[in-house]
């Protein structure tokens, strides 16, 4: 899922594993190793862009590889809080994060003197904060051993696929067993019904001390609530499943195989895409529909038309396996081809225009007849942030 829900997960998970012997500090681990898988955005700095594709959350979210990292990390870490001037480096560590925040509000857009005051105003006061604290026992080394370490970060390192396993994206979590990227297309990869209640909940537990049941009590909460919805969206999605297929009878379509996908930020807005021999079958559906039948449009294959090239080309393979093969290619001028992945819907709701589909890719051919991916379409195309959201939010409301 997104950074954000990534990194409170990862925080309240250590904070359940590790919480009552280190306080805040586990948080604060956990938050880093909750966002840590996602790093191999670093790749796009020196992979080819389809190599980059095929990396992200692959091995970085394999299991078996996070655990091996997180023996690693709680080691070093334990090693860390015994060394004397540990303390200067968890000053050094909130100064730059502070420096950093305050430089992003002073310089973010057109600079003005109220931002700067604010800017100055956070520099001052949690610079204050840091440095009072070294003079309490927020600093002194904590109780927590080895084992202790390494099983917090085992838990804020693993759960991070474990979470991406149930949207749409999926991750390679079973590296290097199998490359299959598992997705059960349940949630969004944003979605705030399971992000903003878990962060308030973390919030306010963070204010207790950490030997306060308050403390325990709120972030188990935010932990239990997060969970049962995501409960909700699996017995949602056998709902929504149930209404597809329901559906593609009603037009008396026959297919070979289906899969439902929740739109961005909600889990009320579903979308189908059913595949037939020559064509797929799309469709949405909102529970605010007058029926419980997805509205179907038919998109067609085309692929006779490029031939073999489907089956020997790399790049198309790869962009193949990474869209399960649910894709539509569309010929540009000269040997430019746009391919399209078909599971993430459009950015307006409608399949009438390929272009309008948010996972578009840029292919052209080198000088050896290989296709290259150039980079991925500007998005949202033909329309700006306002538009897309307008049309969502309609969509979700049940009007067409």
């Amino acid at each position: 899922m997104d950074s954000l829900t990534q990194i409170v997960l990862g925080a309240s998970v250590g904070e359940a594993a590790l919480g009552r012997k280190v306080g805040n500090r586990a948080m604060v681990w956990g938050a880093i190793a909750g966002t840590i898988p996602d790093l191999d955005v670093i790749s796009n700095g020196f992979m080819s862009p389809i190599d980059a594709l095929a990396f992200h959350r692959g091995p970085t979210h394999s299991a078996l590889y996070l655990t091996l990292f997180a023996l690693i990390l709680g080691w070093s870490v334990h090693f860390l809080y015994t060394l004397k001037w540990h303390k200067w480096l968890g000053i050094i560590g909130w100064s730059i994060l502070i420096l950093a925040t305050s430089g992003a509000i002073a310089f973010m857009g057109q600079m003005s003197l109220n931002k700067g005051l604010i800017a100055a105003g956070i520099l001052c006061g949690a610079g204050f904060l840091v440095f009072k604290r070294y003079f309490r026992s927020s600093y002194d080394s904590p109780t927590a051993s080895v084992k202790d370490w390494q099983m917090m970060f085992f838990l804020s390192l693993v759960t991070h696929p474990i979470l991406g396993c149930f949207t749409t994206y999926g991750t390679q979590i079973l590296i290097p067993f199998s490359g299959i990227r598992v997705a059960f297309n349940n949630i969004a990869v944003a979605d705030p019904l399971y992000t903003v209640p878990f962060l308030i909940c973390l919030l306010v537990a963070m204010g207790f001390n950490k030997s306060n049941k308050k403390r325990r009590f709120w972030n188990n909460v935010g932990l239990i609530i997060s969970s049962i919805y995501m409960i909700f969206t699996i017995f949602n999605k056998f709902n929504i499943n149930t209404i597809f297929e329901k559906s593609l009878q009603a037009n008396n379509i026959s297919y070979s195989r289906y899969m439902t996908t929740p739109t961005i930020l909600n889990n009320i807005l579903w979308t189908g895409i059913a595949e037939s021999d020559t064509a797929y079958f799309y469709g949405t559906y909102s529970h605010f529909d007058a029926e419980p039948l997805f509205e179907i449009k038919s998109i067609g294959k085309n692929r006779e038309a490029f031939g073999n090239v489907l089956d020997t080309d790399s790049t198309l393979k790869t962009l193949r396996w990474f869209s399960d093969d649910y894709f539509q290619l569309k010929q540009k001028s000269g040997d430019t081809l746009e391919y399209y992945d078909l599971r993430f819907g459009t950015f307006k709701m409608k399949a009438s225009d390929p272009d309008q589909f948010v996972f578009k890719f840029n292919l052209y051919k080198d000088a050896a007849a290989h296709f290259i991916l150039k980079d991925q379409g500007e998005r949202p195309r033909d329309a700006d942030f306002g538009d897309v959201f307008a049309a969502l939010w309609n969509r979700i409301m049940g009007r067409k």
